[in-house]
């Protein structure tokens, strides 16, 4: 068309699934029109644009003008940015070595890209603790120096981490709980811990310290606030810190579930990440004590908290999961499904289609079950009983924050 003159600026590779490079990216747009002032493409147009394109696309552009770099890394744009983001699925799998990789969730659970890994051959040796707003939290298995366990916050979409002070008593520990999540009110990301402390000046009480990671102040807080039942000393008393896969966050609190108390059932143990306080969370009274418990688990199922219980009658296993259907009632607990199942397995995606991925079934299958019909589909990937499976989005998160 005379008079208008269009530059074509984005133009994805066939079979481009949200990753990989592009055929023609330049650095800035070259959008002229004939009788338009300059100043006429506004700078809600310009993030309207942005918010269209892949991260790495939008890295590539804070390199256009200094005023696109401010606006790239402004937190507006990056929680409109999140806000859009498509949900794909993260696997942590060890087959035989660690990787990470990003798959569509769709009928064949697509790969979209595999991850690299931030630390250099050094995979294995990170546990991996949970991801909040396409931000992942590892933590070392192996001492530093000075004793201390290396906590990394990672976000690969942008392939950068940050690494977090040690807090003070990583020294005299015993067993510790970790848990990364996002509080909105304050827009800052923080990572509780919750130690018992060992040495001989503590004798048999090994008392607990309950603590938190702000990063907005990076700082730790190493005397948080607990709630007055989880305080006394008798239920104290009663924890093991011997945690059941990875912390599920909902309603803007972390939940780790803990091994059985006597006499008590189970137990979940939060943190709220708007008062910053510890506290506990009763999960249903559904335990018989004649039965084999093979595998538990919580996560997160409609935005709601679930109970998720493996039960093992002689080789026969029945998968239960408990919704709870009001946060912080236990009387709202109720059971949302019962499924026969032929062998074990571990209940760790409840997807957007109503079915539920399950790793570790038949030792080493990634499965997708109905639980309507019952019916189990093989999704052709090896993912271990202990292996890492959820929901992850592509983000800008900790695109402004400093090393």
């Amino acid at each position: 068309m005379r008079g208008k003159r269009w530059r074509s600026w984005v133009r994805p590779r066939e079979g481009w699934h949200g990753g990989g490079d592009f055929e023609q990216l330049p650095s800035k747009i070259d959008i002229k029109m004939t009788g338009m002032p300059k100043d006429s493409i506004t700078k809600d147009m310009v993030m309207q644009i942005l918010l269209k394109l892949p991260v790495k696309s939008i890295l590539r552009f804070r390199c256009a003008s200094k005023s696109w770099n401010s606006l790239i890394t402004s937190p507006g744009f990056m929680k409109n940015h999140l806000d859009k983001a498509k949900q794909l699925l993260l696997l942590r799998t060890e087959n035989p070595v660690v990787s990470y990789s990003l798959h569509l969730d769709n009928d064949r659970v697509d790969m979209c890209s595999r991850l690299e890994f931030p630390i250099p051959n050094e995979a294995g040796l990170f546990d991996f603790i949970g991801c909040c707003n396409g931000v992942a939290c590892l933590s070392s298995q192996y001492l530093q120096i000075d004793s201390s366990r290396r906590l990394v916050l990672w976000n690969p979409s942008i392939r950068k981490t940050l690494d977090l002070p040690a807090p003070s008593s990583w020294a005299a520990i015993d067993k510790t709980l970790l848990g990364l999540g996002y509080d909105a009110q304050s827009d800052d990301y923080k990572v509780a811990r919750v130690v018992r402390l060992k040495g001989p000046e503590y004798a048999d009480e090994r008392p607990f310290a309950f603590q938190f990671y702000s990063l907005n102040s990076g700082s730790w807080n190493e005397n948080a606030d607990v709630s007055s039942s989880l305080a006394n000393e008798d239920t104290l008393r009663s924890i093991t810190l011997h945690g059941f896969g990875n912390p599920a966050i909902v309603n803007g609190v972390i939940h780790w579930l803990l091994h059985p108390r006597e006499n008590n059932g189970m137990l979940a143990l939060s943190f709220d990440l708007s008062n910053n306080s510890f506290g506990e969370l009763m999960l249903p009274e559904c335990f018989d004590p004649t039965e084999r418990m093979a595998a538990m688990s919580i996560s997160v199922f409609k935005d709601s908290l679930s109970f998720n219980v493996l039960k093992d009658y002689g080789g026969n296993y029945v998968c239960e999961v408990w919704l709870m259907n009001q946060y912080g009632a236990r009387e709202s607990w109720d059971k949302q499904y019962r499924i026969e199942m032929l062998d074990i397995a571990r209940p760790v995606v409840f997807r957007s289609n109503g079915e539920i991925l399950m790793a570790g079934y038949a030792n080493s299958q990634l499965v997708s079950c109905d639980p309507q019909t019952r019916e189990i589909h093989d999704m052709g990937l090896e993912v271990l009983l202990d292996d890492y499976a959820d929901y992850f989005v592509e983000s800008l998160a900790l695109l402004d924050r400093s090393n």
